[in-house]
């Protein structure tokens, strides 16, 4: 015991030791910054910088075609590593601004490896044709490091036109912020441009309210929230990408085409009078009505997808497994997925041109509405199709292998119905007579008959005829 006793007083003797060097080596560190100790140093930066672009070499800001900010890490040697740190604004400055200016804001502290050592510096360069900026802000690098609000905010004076200029911003961990003021009020901030780009990997990216780009719009984050302030925002390509944070869309969209994109975030917006391009895996889209064609890519994967009318096609070419919402779909509808739910109407209103829709094991659901006259061909393996048909022409196929299909008539609707089926098949009608005939029955409505044909096909089960007073699509 005497042994051991001692072990354990030299064991905690020596450790302690080995503290209070740790201890003397980062009071060393703290207080003679620069001192390399064991190949690593503490660095640390708490400054504001305001840095003037234009100053009788450069331009104006709205002289450009293109002003790029990018927040950059490099290596010792001067190479370009990755991107960095800074949050980036581009606003309207100050009234009495005269001319624009870039004010950097630096705070951080942490060890850094004496090998690997940058400093902070800020780079101006015009392309050789004079009509490109860039603004290359670089970090001071750090092995482990503890930063605070470091910053890079463009500064345009309000008789600035800046409509015919492109900004385009790169940062890493740092939020995109277009527009805003200093407490002024709305008019004041406006932010007019040609395009606006921003990419960061981990934070967010805002519009605020009276920011425009005439042109394009395009935005990326990795982890972060994007959120469009504006009540309506008009430009001609938009593409909008979150992996997995929130995006918030405005009240109305107007453009040619309008790509929305996330793993596992989730996007909320209004209606969207543009070409809608769905490039989802993972997430939840919610959008009001469409007034264009609406496309979703071999991502669009365990995504729940709720719409309101869509003017236009809607296709989704293959998906394994979607959760589809529409009102209305006024252009052809052409969908293949392996699992998932396909509803697409509502009372009165629904599938208003041809159709083809297939599925494995998921679920079908639509109304057929009064006046389309086109092909509707639904398609299960396993699952189940639910339709209600208030058409009177164009042929009506629904198929299942060992599914179930249940099939409602409108008290109108007037079909030659071709059931071969040993599978489970309901229709149910309201005021209609069916002739006797297994393989071939004549479904007669109030009006009249026009000779359409409805085929209901299964491959196993049986078939069940119910009249319903007064059927409704629910």
């Amino acid at each position: 015991m005497k042994v051991k006793g001692g072990f354990l007083m030299y064991l905690f003797i020596f450790l302690g030791l080995i503290l209070g060097a740790c201890l003397i080596i980062v009071a060393i560190m703290l207080f003679s910054p620069g001192t390399s100790i064991f190949g690593l140093e503490w660095v640390g930066e708490n400054s504001t910088g305001t840095y003037a672009t234009y100053d009788g070499y450069f331009k104006e800001i709205s002289a450009y075609d293109t002003v790029t900010i990018n927040a950059l890490k490099h290596d010792a040697n001067g190479n370009t590593i990755g991107y960095g740190y800074y949050d980036v604004d581009i606003r309207r400055a100050d009234r009495d601004a005269v001319n624009s200016n870039v004010v950097v804001e630096n705070k951080i502290q942490g060890l850094a490896k004496t090998a690997d050592k940058t400093e902070f510096s800020i780079k101006f360069e015009e392309s050789e044709d004079g009509k490109a900026l860039t603004i290359n802000v670089v970090q001071i690098n750090t092995w482990l490091a503890s930063t605070g609000a470091s910053k890079i905010t463009l500064n345009i004076p309000d008789e600035l036109n800046t409509s015919n200029v492109t900004f385009i911003v790169n940062t890493g961990s740092g939020s995109v912020d277009f527009g805003g003021d200093i407490g002024r009020d709305s008019e004041a901030f406006a932010l007019e441009s040609k395009a606006l780009t921003a990419t960061t990997e981990s934070g967010s990216i805002t519009l605020k309210e009276l920011t425009t780009a005439s042109n394009a719009i395009n935005l990326k984050t990795t982890s972060g929230a994007i959120n469009l302030h504006a009540e309506s925002l008009t430009t001609r390509e938009m593409s909008i990408e979150s992996a997995s944070g929130h995006i918030n869309l405005p009240a109305t969209i107007n453009a040619n085409t309008l790509t929305l994109a996330t793993d596992k975030g989730i996007i909320d917006g209004g209606n969207i009078n543009a070409n809608l391009t769905l490039n989802t895996q993972m997430g939840v889209v919610r959008l009001g009505n469409i007034n264009g064609n609406v496309i979703g890519t071999e991502r669009l994967d365990g995504t729940d997808v709720k719409l309101g009318t869509i003017s236009g096609e809607l296709g989704i070419p293959s998906a394994r497994n979607v959760n589809l919402e529409a009102l209305n779909v006024g252009g052809f509808v052409n969908i293949v997925t392996e699992g998932g739910r396909i509803y697409i109407g509502s009372v009165d209103t629904g599938l208003n041109s041809r159709t083809n829709i297939t599925t494995t094991s998921g679920e079908i659901k639509v109304y057929v509405e009064q006046d389309n006259n086109q092909i509707i061909n639904l398609t299960t393996k396993s699952g189940k199709i639910t339709a209600f048909v208030a058409s009177s022409s164009g042929n009506k196929n629904f198929t299942t292998e060992n599914g179930r299909i249940d099939v409602t008539l409108s008290q109108s609707t007037s079909l030659d119905l071709i059931s071969e089926t040993k599978g489970k098949i309901v229709l149910n009608w309201d005021e209609t007579n069916v002739s006797n005939n297994i393989l071939y029955r004549e479904i007669r409505g109030t009006d009249a008959f026009t000779g359409a044909i409805m085929k209901l096909k299964s491959n196993t089960g049986n078939m069940e005829f119910n009249r319903v007073i007064s059927p409704e699509f629910n």
